[in-house]
């Protein structure tokens, strides 16, 4: 994505919702606010945008000439301005969902950054119309854009991806962890998560409840970006953990019991609670401030 888009990126954002009763939640702020997460309306069953699990285990799809088939394409870019990857699936209709991590890295001009982005949309021919979200430096932006699309190549404005193999190392350093899963992973079989909800004129909470073995739970925490939450679980037997997704997808914590987390994106963040032995009760602090 040449430099006149990262220009938008960084000066456009948009803002996240309030509670159903219209009091504030500790998610993002709207387009006149800017403050730090405020306390939580009652608890809702509303998860976090996440990659979808098409989308995050792809299966390999080979390349044609025309239009997209259905499955799963993967993409890479490596030029002087951009290094990345983008997945894109396509249903058996005209549907199609994906994901990109890009990194910034213009040197003449000294800037350096990154985004991730997830989109969603319709295909007509190699054009598909798209509602694309991008997260960039704090800010989170949601966008109607074009892009063209075959199972040669991704064009998003003035820059082209290369098809390539799924499952090459190219690919997949972009989206999974240090240990090979991806956020899809850990979410796989979890009913919908619970929001968290801070006391009126309080920044934190505790989360008590007790899992039983196999079994996990999943919180839902909206903040903003350059926030910083702590967590700190307890547990009867030192047998409970917590993993920490970000708003687009990428797994932040795996198995920890204490942290203090800088917070690197604008949205909703999904937290996981589960045992490493046996049946685990548990209580988990969390702040943001």
């Amino acid at each position: 994505m040449g430099l006149t888009l990262i220009t938008l990126l960084v000066s456009c954002g948009d803002h996240g919702p309030t509670g159903d009763d219209n009091t504030p939640v500790a998610t993002p702020p709207t387009d006149t606010e800017t403050p730090a997460a405020q306390p939580q309306t009652e608890a809702s069953a509303t998860s976090a945008p996440a990659v979808t699990d098409e989308v995050a285990t792809p299966a390999t799809t080979t390349a044609s000439s025309g239009t997209l088939t259905p499955g799963t394409y993967c993409y890479t870019i490596d030029n002087a301005l951009v290094t990345g990857a983008a997945r894109v699936t396509r249903d058996s209709g005209n549907q199609v969902t994906g994901d990109s991590t890009v990194t910034i890295h213009d040197e003449v001009n000294s800037y350096y950054s990154s985004y991730s982005q997830q989109f969603e949309g319709s295909l007509s021919g190699n054009q598909a119309e798209l509602l694309v979200t991008t997260w960039i430096e704090y800010d989170r932006q949601s966008n109607n854009e074009t892009w063209t699309i075959t199972p040669e190549a991704l064009t998003i404005y003035d820059d082209t991806f290369i098809t390539t193999d799924c499952e090459d190392e190219a690919v997949t350093v972009y989206f999974a962890g240090p240990d090979g899963l991806e956020a899809a992973n850990l979410l796989e079989g979890l009913a919908s998560g619970v929001r968290v909800q801070f006391d009126p004129g309080t920044s934190g909470t505790v989360l008590e409840n007790a899992v039983v073995r196999g079994d996990r739970d999943l919180y839902i925490l909206g903040a903003d970006g350059g926030q910083v939450m702590y967590l700190d679980i307890t547990s009867l037997e030192d047998n409970a953990v917590f993993d920490v997704i970000s708003p687009s997808g990428d797994i932040l914590l795996r198995e920890s019991v204490s942290e203090r987390l800088f917070l690197p994106e604008w949205g909703d963040y999904q937290i996981i609670v589960g045992g490493t032995r046996g049946n685990a009760t548990y209580a988990l602090e969390v702040w943001i401030e």
